[in-house]
């Protein structure tokens, strides 16, 4: 059936029974800010516990980053110090060559003589 006039501006008659109108969208408007109410609280909701879920990934990954750099500057001191141990081997080698090629070349004849 369709809808019908009784009364003007308030009173419908729909399928046999009297409707107001603006009560009826009275009703549809606050069920309406209800649901929103509850959208934008969850909306907030997850909003928060992402940003806390994101400064925690943050905190956890910088914590890991300080210790990586900590590992790191350890493995560049034992670096250094065994590159300065190699170091200081190859000058003694080095060293012990030129007096084994002094001695070799004659140079105890040549240091005898000169003190002569």
């Amino acid at each position: 059936m369709p809808a019908r006039k009784i009364k003007e501006d308030t009173l419908t008659v729909w399928q046999g029974e009297e409707v107001n109108i603006f009560q009826l969208l009275e009703d549809r408007r606050i069920e309406s800010e209800r649901r929103n109410e509850v959208l934008h609280k969850r909306i907030g909701e997850l909003r928060d516990e992402m940003s806390e879920k994101i400064e925690s990934s943050h905190k956890e990954i910088m914590k890991e980053i300080r210790e990586l750099r900590a590992e790191q500057r350890e493995h560049a001191q034992e670096m250094s110090n065994r590159v300065s141990k190699l170091e200081n081997w190859k000058w003694g080698i080095v060293g012990g060559a030129a007096v084994v090629g002094f001695l070799l070349a004659g140079g105890i004849e040549a240091l005898h003589n000169l003190l002569t």
